[in-house]
């Protein structure tokens, strides 16, 4: 998605979103502040990313950005990080926060309690390879960046909720491997795309934010996205969507929604 550049970060044109093809998709910044929140002072190792937050205050471009990382808040136990990404010329593009919990021995023996296991939803090897009708710019996020599976054959299909597998195809930074952080935090935006209630020849319904909360890592290449979008007539609007693996629950992923009537 990105390159290393000194001080900057310079996204390629795999980042292209859906809604201009000058402009990022919500998951590569999303990805991009994950990952630089949780490696941010060697803490990737000792801490665990337990919740990242992104306010997508302006359209992204595909043009070199730096990426500020601020330590509001830096406990024994509990880390509390901010990021703002700009643009060249210095203007705010979005704002991150990340929230860090040490990773200690605590006694407890997970197979012990009752958690829910595994989704009951078919596994990507027997979901259905996604092709959609989007009118997206050639190498863009949704086409090029995953290989998309439905559960349920409603993934950019059929109004509705709709839960489909995603396979990250390409690493956050150049050069460097794929990580399991990687892997969630880029589905995180995929929410309100996969279970749309609105047509898209009628409305746009673009979130200005996006929040992960996470309890554990994917155990492979695959992660889940169980998703809902409300809408409401008077303008907005939320959704959500369960974050799974092969396992079981991962965490959960929250926008609010900017839902316009198109002109």
């Amino acid at each position: 998605m990105f390159e290393r550049d000194g001080s900057q970060v310079v996204p390629g044109p795999i980042c292209t979103g859906p809604w201009d093809p000058n402009v990022m998709h919500g998951g590569p910044p999303l990805a991009l502040c994950g990952r630089l929140l949780a490696d941010h002072a060697g803490g990737a190792d000792d801490f665990h990313l337990a919740r990242v937050t992104v306010e997508l205050v302006r359209p992204i471009p595909l043009s070199p950005l730096t990426v500020e990382v601020t330590e509001t808040r830096m406990a024994r136990r509990i880390q509390l990080l901010d990021a703002v990404v700009r643009a060249g010329d210095g203007l705010e593009l979005a704002y991150a926060r990340g929230m860090r919990i040490l990773r200690v021995e605590n006694g407890l023996d997970e197979g012990t309690i009752d958690m829910p296991g595994p989704l009951d939803f078919p596994g990507p090897q027997d979901a259905t390879l996604v092709r959609h009708d989007y009118r997206l710019p050639p190498g863009g996020f949704y086409l090029d960046a995953f290989e998309i599976r439905s559960c349920d054959g409603r993934t950019f299909g059929p109004l509705g909720p709709s839960a489909a597998w995603f396979k990250l195809l390409v690493p956050v930074f150049a050069g460097e491997n794929i990580s399991p952080l990687d892997r969630v935090l880029s589905v995180g935006d995929f929410g309100n795309g996969i279970s749309n209630i609105t047509p898209r020849s009628s409305h746009v319904y673009i979130n200005p934010d996006v929040a992960v909360y996470l309890h554990r890592l994917p155990i492979d290449e695959w992660v889940l996205s169980d998703a809902l979008t409300h809408a409401r007539a008077a303008g907005f609007g939320t959704a959500s969507a369960v974050l799974a693996d092969r396992d079981g629950h991962l965490g959960v992923a929250n926008q609010s929604l900017m839902v316009q009537q198109r002109p």
